[in-house]
């Protein structure tokens, strides 16, 4: 899998990460606060102007810090097209594309807070798609993290497509995106009601790369574990 050496100890950024984030979520702040200061209704909601810098700076560090192993081109080809399924998935019960629409061609929505502007919305005659930068930059990183995953996955490629089906952290967003469909249905939610389903959804978003990531970079799964016991004299 990974690196057997690596401890948690080497998931401690150093002073220039540290730095660069600090510039990052400075950034990040202006952005909030021009919103504010230049919307004439802005939302107010503190989590909600928030949360879509979680999605987005987890889903930075996992394309910045997250690097597969090498592997043949069957085995990466593989992993890839395991990975772009599991993508589909997600997108579709996380309503970023669907069938049908009204066939009113793309638009542009600015006005909203950062992290859900600039979201581009097509609507076709076959299909729609809506496409919100936190929420597409998190799936992605999911995404990226099940390939890692499954490229790193012990048992050659059948022991890493029975890998994924059988992880928590891979199925767990899925599952967690169709219940907030179901909640989602009709058009009566309050403000709070989804403050608490992008609350939900944040949270097995979090668990979901730490998870992942923990199984690419520590190897914290089952079949690592009784590797090492084997690998013990």
């Amino acid at each position: 899998m990974s690196t057997p050496t690596a401890t948690f100890r080497d998931a401690i950024p150093d002073t220039r990460s540290l730095v660069t984030w600090a510039a990052v979520l400075n950034a990040e702040f202006i952005l909030i606060l021009g919103y504010v200061v230049n919307t004439a209704q802005p939302a107010t909601d503190p989590f909600l102007l928030l949360f879509p810098f979680i999605w987005l700076n987890i889903a930075g560090l996992v394309f910045l810090r997250v690097r597969p192993t090498l592997a043949d081109r069957r085995r990466t080809l593989l992993s890839a097209v395991i990975a772009l399924g599991y993508l589909l998935v997600l997108g579709y019960v996380g309503g970023v594309y669907g069938t049908g629409g009204q066939g009113t061609g793309f638009r542009l929505v600015t006005q909203a807070p950062p992290g859900f502007s600039p979201t581009v919305v097509f609507s076709g005659a076959t299909l729609s798609a809506v496409l919100i930068p936190w929420k597409v930059a998190g799936y992605l990183a999911l995404s990226y993290l099940v390939f890692v995953t499954v490229i790193d996955a012990s048992g050659g490629a059948l022991g890493g497509i029975v890998g994924l089906f059988s992880c928590v952290s891979c199925v767990l967003p899925i599952i967690a995106s169709i219940l907030g469909g179901f909640v989602g249905v009709g058009a009566t939610l309050s403000q709070a009601a989804l403050a608490q389903s992008y609350g939900l959804s944040t949270a097995v978003f979090v668990i979901s790369v730490a998870l992942l990531y923990g199984v690419h970079r520590f190897d914290v799964t089952v079949v690592g574990r009784l590797r090492s016991l084997v690998g013990r004299p």
